[in-house]
């Protein structure tokens, strides 16, 4: 088997799992608000933990602790095949299928630097898609699928890191596949990138600094004086 494969087979069975838990649970009674998608995140980490108990490729699924805002993945699990076994860092998003347009945050580069420095590599994204119902929320298809799944390394190269140090990305761009070695090089070109960005934009504004301290300290006198002239 060729990593390719081996990679497929990876996403094949998540999705399966994936697909499994939304077709035995179609309807939610969460209220599908601006948090929706945090609280579809939860449950379905938890989801995913109970369907992958005693699995032929899952083992030892857990879900991110509850009291963590900061922790890197909202799932992992170790995926089991031939001797191999491969930790797997989950990301989940849930989106309104009115939003398939946002450019949402995806995470920091810094956690898949550490996974891949740890001795791993696999960070796998699942979007899933819902909309409104008159007691909570429905999931639904989005282009005849049920659920969107690929790794961060295979992230379409529209991809780009923010002035918060997150990465970005259209949810409806397709991922592109590359191998792991091209993940690593287009990832540090584009924190690259971004970094230059952010320096053009910090010279530029270096420049006029001076002049916005003068003008500040001629407009904070002109009416430090009109108070000073009233109170006596």
């Amino acid at each position: 088997m060729k990593i390719r494969e081996y990679e497929n087979l990876i996403i094949e069975k998540l999705k399966i799992v994936i697909d499994k838990i939304i077709e035995d649970n179609p309807n939610l009674t969460i209220s599908a608000k601006a948090r929706a998608g945090a609280e579809i995140s939860d449950w379905i980490e938890e989801q995913f933990v109970e369907h992958t108990k005693n699995h032929q490729y899952f083992e030892d699924s857990e879900s991110a602790p509850k009291a963590s805002t900061k922790n890197p993945w909202d799932a992992r699990t170790i995926f089991k095949l031939n001797g191999i076994k491969e930790e797997l860092w989950i990301d989940f998003k849930a989106f309104k299928v009115t939003s398939v347009n946002s450019n949402p945050d995806i995470g920091t580069p810094n956690k898949i630097v550490k996974l891949i420095n740890d001795g791993n590599f696999y960070h796998v994204f699942i979007y899933i898609f819902y909309q409104a119902t008159d007691t909570g929320l429905e999931f639904v298809k989005l282009n005849d699928s049920l659920s969107k799944l690929y790794f961060l390394k295979d992230i379409s190269s529209t991809f780009r890191r923010n002035p918060k140090n997150q990465l970005q990305v259209n949810i409806s761009a397709l991922p592109e596949y590359r191998t792991r070695e091209e993940f690593i090089k287009i990832l540090i070109t584009k924190i690259k990138e971004s970094h230059v960005r952010q320096m053009k934009i910090s010279t530029k504004a270096l420049e006029n600094i001076d002049q916005i301290e003068n003008e500040l300290l001629k407009s904070n006198k002109k009416s430090e004086n009109e108070i000073i002239k009233k109170l006596k």
